[in-house]
């Protein structure tokens, strides 16, 4: 009987793996390390460098060395509101934080939510977060004023986060701005603002700072 090689078996004579015909759609054959295996569907231990099955929300990411890893979407966010008693800066000349007593949301993930209106990102992963605040304010002073306000990581302003507007006496006015921002573990997130007139304090009535993975 003449011998041939099965790599010269035309693909239609091959024959299916072993056990392919009481496997379901979708599943692969793991190797169970001692000589044999089952099919199955993938899960999170059958990827290189992941050991466990995880938490609920998470997700696989790659280490960028050939592994896998489960991963947190970082996210975190503080307020602080009072109409009748608003938070006041005493005439910020320079620019100035913001620290209102804040309250956390409660959707904290690698990020503390402090009472000191400060975000502190708690992963040990470097990543990349966007980072918006919003504020509603006025000034005291008797003639309209430019306020502006920016996004400061660990006490240095973030480029490209600056917002300013002209807030009249005694009128209420709103300013926003977002960025990204490349934390790392333990670097924190504060809004400073600062008063470009001659004078006039700045009263905030609502503060919010919230911060989450870029692009999630």
């Amino acid at each position: 009987m003449p011998q041939i090689q099965h790599s010269a078996i035309p693909d239609g004579q091959r024959h299916e793996p072993k056990g392919v015909s009481t496997a379901t759609a979708n599943q692969v054959y793991v190797a169970n390390g001692s000589a044999s295996g089952s099919w199955a569907k993938i899960s999170p231990q059958t990827l290189s460098g992941v050991s466990t099955n995880g938490t609920a929300g998470q997700f696989v990411a790659v280490t960028g060395t050939g592994n896998f890893v489960l991963a947190s979407a970082p996210s975190g966010s503080i307020y602080f509101y009072n109409i009748s008693t608003p938070y006041t800066l005493t005439y910020p000349s320079t620019f100035t934080k913001a620290a209102p007593t804040t309250t956390a949301s409660g959707t904290s993930v690698l990020i503390t939510e402090g009472t000191n209106a400060r975000l502190t990102y708690t992963g040990t992963s470097s990543t990349t977060l966007d980072v918006v605040f919003t504020i509603s304010l006025d000034q005291a002073s008797g003639a309209s004023r430019d306020v502006e306000a920016a996004i400061y990581k660990n006490g240095t302003v973030v480029n490209g986060s600056h917002a300013i507007i002209t807030a009249t006496s005694g009128e209420k006015h709103s300013i926003t701005c977002h960025a990204d921002v490349v934390v790392a573990t333990n670097d924190y997130l504060e809004v400073f603002l600062r008063n470009a007139g001659a004078s006039g304090d700045i009263r905030i009535y609502t503060f919010s700072l919230f911060a989450t993975t870029a692009g999630a």
